[in-house]
């Protein structure tokens, strides 16, 4: 199998797994984003309603767990080729 479909399969894995095994690390993304989301409120001095913080945290927190699927299949992907990848 190629690299790139490794990673591929890798980074899917590390989503799958978020899901499941790692749902505590789940959590804790979604804590952060709201951290995040009420930080720009506090530092851009903006309000926001309900429905726009909830759709700040979801995006805050879909960036998070991608670097994290990608994180973890990069680091399969590493640990299986004996190299180093760089993106």
């Amino acid at each position: 199998m190629r690299a790139d479909e490794m990673l591929r399969q890798y980074t899917r894995e590390g989503n799958k797994k978020l899901d499941k095994q790692y749902s505590g690390t789940r959590q804790a993304i979604m804590d952060l984003a709201r951290d995040k989301m009420r930080e720009f409120m506090r530092k851009a001095d903006v309000g926001l309603d309900k429905e726009s913080m909830e759709l700040l945290v979801a995006i805050i927190a879909g960036s998070m767990m991608q670097s994290f699927s990608l994180g973890y299949g990069i680091g399969k992907l590493e640990g299986k080729t004996d190299k180093q990848i760089y993106l």
